[in-house]
């Protein structure tokens, strides 16, 4: 008994912590396919030695804009995709793989999504997202906001 508990509350502070290797592993977690807009290529160059070109994002996991994972990953430089986003499948915090894709082929409801992210995250004088705590978006790993209704409240 003591070592399922033990295996279980591993498992628990791996999705907690956003602890990729952990999450791997963990049965109880499906694949999920989240995207995110990419950023520039100073943030993700694999030439910039602080990160080894690895970077981290929100990515939003589905079209309700309810379930939201941020994921550290590499993806190498844009390879001429026009209006590039980043399209992962991952388990928790874990990436499988990441693929640099074109804006048109993501439904507008992630973009959608992932632009109101954005505007609540970089407010400027809106009193509806300047009441929001925005703490928890810069320390969890898992948010289940819905960000469009936090936006336009």
């Amino acid at each position: 008994m003591l070592v399922i508990l033990a295996s279980i509350g591993i498992l628990c502070l791996g999705y907690y912590k956003g602890i990729g290797t952990i999450d791997r592993f963990d049965p109880f977690l499906s694949y999920k396919v989240g995207y995110t807009k990419l950023p520039s290529e100073k943030g993700i160059s694999p030439n910039n030695k602080a990160t080894n070109g690895y970077w981290t994002a929100w990515f939003t996991d589905n079209t309700m804009g309810n379930e939201w994972t941020k994921l550290t990953l590499t993806t190498g430089l844009n390879p001429g995709v026009k209006d590039p986003y980043v399209m992962a499948y991952h388990k928790g915090s874990y990436v499988k793989v990441a693929r640099i894709v074109p804006r048109t082929y993501i439904n507008q409801t992630y973009v959608s999504n992932l632009a109101a992210l954005d505007a609540l995250l970089n407010h400027k004088g809106n009193t509806a997202t300047n009441n929001h705590d925005l703490k928890k978006y810069k320390t969890q790993i898992h948010i289940s906001d819905t960000v469009q209704q936090l936006v336009t409240e």
